[in-house]
């Protein structure tokens, strides 16, 4: 139909703007806030603390050991460096692999000899890599420090220059550099500076940036390379990065997700060995270690929130950034292309399975929405960040637009459909109607249908006796008994003709015991006319007499008039032979004839008795004939069932005399009645036997 048309426009429409609303957010990171943190709540979602590498550990600077060396040694902070020099000879004695200082030292000792011996034993310990801090802007810095910088760093710059190739490095200005004995005797210098996304929470690191064209690798990435020279991939780097140079972390837990252990417990374990004591913390926990340094204490301020956690420490964080260096354990973003080609055909299929609304349509879409949502988070497990948010917003928005449009177009129609429907078919018909209006579009198909003509008997004298407005109050109240018993059972109403009414089963809808269900109708309104005959006689002065012929074919149903004007009926020769059967109830007198093959079907709930073999008028072909018997209304004649079938076959087998006996005995039932005459004609009229009847009026 038109409207379907309509709609399908209008949805392309509203697709091609959701994907272009789509892109345009893409491309202007317009909802990257919200989409940062659907990102944070997929990792906390997917985060393994098992999946941590053990071998990585935190020395804490923490507010305990503060407290422990301001109390009972008198040491306050800062502390002097050589209070560090046991935690380095513990670690080397144990055996760790490297130690990376979270920490600056910028400023000299007051204590005369402490920076010298500090650097001593960072140079002759295990590999130490020292803090400095890059800067975006430019400040004034010592020139001899700078000087020294650049030509200690710049003896590295072969090695490191590989890992900062364009679009993986960026530019500072500035530096905060350590004081000058590390810089000249440290193994590495790393960089410190973390850079937060624009919601404040830190995803992302970097491997390094350059300082006066000189190579300075982050903290972790200065760690690796010192305790695995020339193993890190460039090549590999760069594939993980984003076009700004940016790698996503992984992140395995909250914080102490990693074995951290106190400096206090770390000093105090080295004193004790020097003293031949057992230590506080065994050597074996920092064999083969790689090791951080740093503080969480409240005062130092070295406190970061990261996807997992508010409150992360800013040493973990580059021990986290370090085992994902380690394992290759970078997160990706899925490709701007792909992530927008799935964005796009994912809105397609909403508003494609939108297009239709049905209880059905509505549960695909939010499975369409919970597949999206679930198919994210499964790319997180995989450590792919596929954009959750835009897909999800846009999806929201062609429903919302959608509905909208379905209201417009098809609200109307609807409450039409059912306003002009609702009094020919079951309420289950009109839903089908609405869900598919283009099934009332002009045509039929084909289909078996079970059809109940109905007549009341002597109806023109009926109306004789009525004033209009009475026999118009007479035929509401008639047919509408009659109707809401048709209905009941599933069928559908054709047309009323006068007092007639014209019934089918199996279509629209499909009924799969149609037979049974039109002769049970069919007794049940002759049941429900008794009953009413009392009030028709009292308000109406008349007895009412229903006459229904039910057949079972094959013939056309659908809508046939014009564009303009046109009723669901069914046409065919079926439908011809049950108007007829109507008309066959007047020869025997009965309530209801079923033909042969409505009876087939139609099962053992109500007893039968076959009336025998008629040739209406318009077929050549006899049709069988059976009467349904309602328990109540026709105990007489199913008790004497047995009597009335002998006298029968008699009478099929040409022994008429001996049938006109038995149906003598008989004289109240009407087709018992109908044979006797029968027999009477062929005795009175000389015409040759038939047992088959032959009709000659409609």
């Amino acid at each position: 139909m038109r409207s379907q048309a309509q709609i399908r426009r209008g949805v392309f429409a509203i697709w091609l703007s959701a994907a272009i609303l789509s892109l345009v957010c893409h491309r202007l990171g317009l909802l990257r806030d919200i989409e940062n943190g659907t990102w944070d709540m997929r990792q906390r979602l997917v985060a393994e603390p098992a999946a941590h590498d053990p071998k990585i550990k935190i020395i804490m600077i923490d507010q305990s050991s503060i407290d422990h060396f301001a109390r009972r040694e008198k040491i306050f902070w800062p502390w002097p460096r050589s209070l560090y020099n046991p935690v380095l000879l513990f670690l080397e004695k144990a055996g760790a692999r490297g130690v990376a200082f979270d920490m600056l030292f910028t400023e000299s000792s007051t204590h005369v000899g402490d920076d010298e011996e500090f650097a001593r034993v960072v140079s002759s310990s295990i590999p130490v890599v020292s803090a400095m801090a890059l800067l975006r802007g430019h400040i004034d810095s010592d020139p001899e420090i700078v000087k020294l910088f650049d030509q200690v760093q710049g003896a590295r710059k072969d090695a490191l220059e590989p890992y900062l190739q364009p679009g993986m490095a960026r530019a500072y200005k500035g530096a905060t550099y350590p004081i000058e004995q590390l810089i000249s005797k440290s193994p590495a210098l790393g960089n410190v500076t973390a850079e937060a996304d624009s919601d404040k929470i830190f995803r992302r690191t970097s491997v390094g940036g350059y300082l006066h064209d000189v190579p300075v690798l982050n903290l972790p990435f200065a760690l690796y390379e010192l305790t695995h020279p020339g193993a890190l991939n460039p090549e590999s780097l760069r594939q993980l990065s984003d076009d700004h140079g940016s790698l996503l972390i992984r992140f395995f837990g909250q914080a102490a997700t990693y074995d951290t252990y106190s400096i206090a417990a770390v000093i105090n374990s080295w004193v004790k060995i020097e003293e031949g004591r057992e230590p506080d913390i065994s050597l074996d926990d920092f064999k083969d270690a790689y090791v951080f340094i740093g503080t969480n204490a409240p005062g130092l301020l070295d406190l970061r929130p990261v996807p997992l956690a508010g409150n992360y420490p800013g040493v973990e964080l580059n021990a986290t950034v370090f085992d994902n260096v380690v394992h290759g354990g970078f997160l990706r973003q899925v490709p701007e292309w792909l992530s927008l080609f799935a964005s796009v055909v994912f809105l397609a299929l909403v508003a494609m399975a939108s297009m239709r609304i049905t209880r059905y349509q509505t549960l695909l879409i939010a499975g369409a929405v919970l597949a999206w949502s679930s198919v994210a988070l499964a790319c997180a497990s995989y450590g792919l960040w596929l954009p959750l948010v835009v897909p999800l917003l846009g999806a929201i928005y062609s429903l919302l637009l959608i509905f909208l449009l379905q209201y417009r177009i098809e609200g109307r129609e609807h409450r039409f459909i059912r306003g002009a429907f609702q009094h020919y078919v079951t309420p289950e018909v009109i839903n089908q109607i609405v869900r598919d209006p283009s099934s009332l579009s002009l045509g039929g198909d084909r289909r078996e249908l079970t059809i109940l003509f109905s007549d009341i008997q002597g109806f023109t004298s009926i109306s004789e006796r009525m004033a209009p407005v009475q026999l118009v109050a007479f035929l509401n109240r008639f047919l509408s008994e009659m109707t809401d018993i048709l209905l009941a059972s599933e069928g559908t109403i054709d047309k009323y003709e006068g007092d007639a009414i014209i019934a089918f089963w199996n279509a629209p809808l499909g009924v799969p015991d149609h037979e049974r269900r039109a002769v049970q109708a069919a007794l049940r309104c002759q049941m429900r006319l008794e009953q009413l005959q009392d009030s028709f006689l009292r308000d109406f002065g008349v007895s009412v007499r229903m006459r229904i012929g039910i057949h079972t074919g094959t013939v056309t149903v659908g809508n046939f008039g014009s564009s303009t004007r046109f009723n669901y009926t069914v046409i065919g020769d079926a439908a011809n032979l049950a108007s007829r059967l109507e008309g066959v109830n007047k020869v025997f007198g009965t309530r209801v004839l079923v033909s042969g093959d409505t009876r087939k079907r139609a099962g053992e709930e109500f007893p039968w008795r076959q009336v025998g073999k008629v040739r209406v008028v318009g077929r050549s072909e006899p049709v069988q004939l059976f009467q349904p018997l309602h328990p109540q209304l026709d105990e007489a004649i199913i008790s004497r069932l047995g009597e009335y079938e002998r006298a029968r076959a008699l009478f099929e087998e040409g022994k008429l005399a001996e049938a006109d006996a038995i149906f003598a005995v008989f004289p109240d039932d009407t087709v018992c009645r109908a044979y006797r005459d029968r027999i009477k004609f062929f005795g009175t009229s000389g015409e040759a036997f038939s047992s088959i009847w032959n009709l000659t009026e409609k």
